[in-house]
């Protein structure tokens, strides 16, 4: 039965769904041995875009927080340049439950928190704060609870992005109260509770798959191998990027022995940022920007293959666009494909978006996806109702057999060398955006090569050297 949180959710989640398109005649039709997963990434929820309701929302407890936007949300969508407040985020995950899909499970490949948080908290929140890790809390607790109650108690596996963090960007400390505070909530949603014993140390953890019987999934707190992580709150949390990837390959070493594979789950993909790398300044090799520091990038490629064949896929976000990644062998051959999420948060000029995707329940093989988007986000702020549809599936769009490296790898080779396929890898990068998509025909080049070349030598091969 719906508690009372989900009533006062799906009262105004109505508001936004009239427009919703449901899917009658997916090409995502699962055969006896398949499956469903959702992925929602990105959503940097704003509590602040009616300021009025933020010191009522800080001194309310988070259960009460859906009635509050009830009363006072209104149905505004933020716009292009803007993170998600509560009509967006509604209406993404109404859009998803609509599509009638039977998911398995839901991944959330963080960034909970919108941009400028802490400083949003400072401005909005009153004369009697009840300061902002409590406010950081609570609203990544808001976004757990919808991700759960919306697709009805199924499992909820969720990753620590930049931005969540009760200190700052990129400064999520090690044994923090904000860690403590989503501990217990995370560990229930991912109905393995007993599995949660490391998370309060560095918001990771590892979970039995939910329903492949062989499988693990194991959930990295990336963050910590940026290079703009600091541990600014924690002077105390020694290296925490060092002791992620040691218990990493100490995981790994456990899922093999036990005959099992492993799914990795992380917010920022591993490889090369093409966006810094083409639009900086100086030389090419100069502007080559790794999304990762060298030691973490080395060491996970590293551990990929020592473990070769033992994990085929990894889940990450945040750079807002739709991309992927191809993680090598020594020889060259395609190892790990890595798929990176369209955000739900337009702050980047992408239209918002989320995935949905087909695989084998027998092996984990990723069979095809299919990406839903909001058409009309301009026209929410006239009043017009949210159009969601969806925006391509994978195979027939790049012409491959699956989603695995390998397919992936000949997808990219075409998308190099095929200006018609090219163009449209372009339009769906950021999600069928009509004026802010940061690949250019002067450019491309750069994006191209992030899909095959995540170590940063073959990537200035690629880039530079070949340009």
């Amino acid at each position: 039965m719906l508690n009372q949180f989900a009533h006062a959710f799906v009262a105004l989640a109505l508001t936004f769904s009239a427009a919703i398109a449901q899917t009658t005649s997916s090409p995502l039709q699962p055969g006896p041995h398949d499956g469903l997963f959702l992925i929602v990434t990105d959503i940097h929820f704003d509590p602040f875009a009616k300021p009025d309701l933020v010191p009522k929302l800080d001194q309310s407890p988070v259960s009460e927080w859906a009635a509050i936007f009830r009363e006072g949300a209104g149905n505004d969508f933020q716009g292009y340049g803007d993170d998600a407040g509560y009509p967006l985020m509604a209406s993404a995950l109404q859009a998803a439950a609509a599509q009638k899909f039977d998911y398995d499970y839901v991944l959330y490949t963080g960034d909970y928190l919108s941009h400028g948080f802490n400083d949003d908290y400072k401005r909005f929140a009153g004369s009697k704060p009840l300061g902002i890790t409590s406010f950081s809390i609570k609203t990544t607790q808001f976004v757990s609870r919808l991700l759960n109650e919306t697709f009805g108690d199924i499992p909820v596996l969720g990753v620590m992005g930049n931005t969540d963090s009760a200190c700052g960007d990129y400064q999520i400390a090690p044994d923090s109260d904000y860690l403590v505070g989503l501990s217990d909530q995370w560990a229930r949603l991912s109905d393995q509770p007993e599995r949660f014993t490391q998370f309060r140390a560095g918001g990771y953890y590892k979970v039995a798959h939910p329903t492949l019987a062989n499988q693990d999934i194991i959930v990295l707190n990336n963050i910590f191998w940026t290079p703009r992580y600091s541990d600014d709150c924690n002077s105390d949390g020694g290296d925490p990027g060092t002791a992620m990837m040691s218990w990493l390959d100490h995981q790994l070493n456990e899922t093999k022995q036990a005959g099992r594979k492993a799914q990795i789950l992380m917010h920022v993909p591993p490889g090369m940022n093409a966006y810094s790398s083409s639009n900086r300044k100086g030389a090419c090799d100069q502007r080559l920007s790794p999304f990762w520091q060298d030691q973490y990038a080395n060491g996970f490629v590293g551990l990929m293959r020592k473990y070769a064949g033992l994990v085929d896929y990894t889940f990450s976000g945040h750079t807002h666009m739709d991309s992927f990644a191809i993680i090598k062998d020594a020889s060259g051959a395609p190892l790990v494909a890595s798929q990176i999420t369209p955000a739900v948060s337009p702050i980047f000029g992408n239209n918002p978006a989320f995935a949905v995707f087909l695989y084998d329940r027998r092996n984990g093989e990723l069979k095809d996806s299919e990406t839903f988007y909001l058409t009309n986000l301009p026209d929410t702020k006239t009043g017009a109702k949210p159009n969601w549809q969806t925006e391509y599936t994978y195979r027939a769009t790049y012409a491959i057999p699956d989603l695995t490296a390998k397919s992936r790898s000949s997808a990219a080779k075409r998308i190099k060398n095929d200006p018609g396929l090219r163009a449209k890898f372009t339009e769906l990068y950021a999600v069928s955006t009509q004026s802010s998509n940061p690949i250019t025909a002067s450019n491309w080049q750069a994006y191209s090569c992030a899909q095959t070349e995540v170590e940063p030598a073959a990537y200035q091969t690629c880039y530079c050297d070949e340009k």
